[in-house]
């Protein structure tokens, strides 16, 4: 096959060389666009879409005409496979999104037991916090020296406030109490004697924890005991 090509295309170059020439002809233009093409089987396709023979074209063209090569069409490598699909998607799937109105099935109801279940967060009552009892052992007792004390102590008011949500009987309100024991240097407090008629286990622990956490400043006379009451008002 190769042999005959080679012999066909020599017939059409050689036919298009030997063509007579003019002496007397002007200087020759720039190269005109290709009059043919060479197919890999040989046959000549003009510029008209006709395909002829070696021996047809070598009658049809004119001298000097230009005449190119088409490519042989690729041929598939048997050994090789095809591309893989992209990571994610199986075979047959299309990545392009469902036409406009098409209709989609519907999702799946997650599983109860599959959903996280919510967090249990207790109601927090109309409750204010509010100083009822405030004494220093040993005095003095006057307002310039309850002050820091006072407003330490008050800083923890919202944290007592919080507290309330543990309380058991909740529509009640009442009074806590507690003996704070306040070191040289100051600084948080150690409890004595907490006591109310409050009840519930987690809002006593509750409020003594926010007790426990106040600073307090250095006391002038040293190591101070203050007895210090507050009351949950509902509103």
């Amino acid at each position: 096959m190769a042999c005959k090509r080679a012999i066909q295309l020599a017939f059409v170059l050689c036919a298009v060389a030997c063509a007579p020439k003019c002496p007397d002809r002007p200087a020759a233009a720039p190269p005109a666009a290709p009059a043919a093409t060479l197919l890999p089987d040989g046959r000549i396709r003009m510029a008209d879409g006709r395909e002829l023979t070696a021996e047809e074209a070598a009658a049809t063209l004119s001298p000097g005409a230009a005449l190119v090569f088409a490519p042989p069409a690729p041929v598939p490598d048997p050994t090789t496979s095809p591309p893989a699909p992209p990571a994610g998607t199986a075979a047959g799937d299309s990545a392009s999104p469902p036409p406009a109105g098409a209709p989609t099935a519907p999702a799946s109801p997650a599983s109860s037991a599959d959903a996280p279940a919510a967090p249990v967060v207790g109601a927090l009552p109309e409750v204010i916090v509010e100083n009822v009892g405030l004494h220093i052992g040993g005095g003095p007792n006057d307002d310039a020296t309850k002050a820091p004390i006072k407003a330490a102590v008050e800083k923890r008011f919202e944290d007592l406030r919080k507290c309330y949500v543990h309380v058991e009987d909740p529509e009640k309100g009442g009074t806590f109490g507690v003996d704070l024991f306040i070191g040289r240097d100051g600084g948080k407090p150690e409890l004595r004697q907490p006591r109310t008629g409050m009840k519930g286990n987690a809002f006593r622990d509750c409020v003594k924890t926010a007790f426990a956490s106040v600073e307090f400043e250095k006391p002038p006379k040293g190591p101070t005991v203050v007895s210090y009451s507050v009351r949950f008002k509902l509103r």
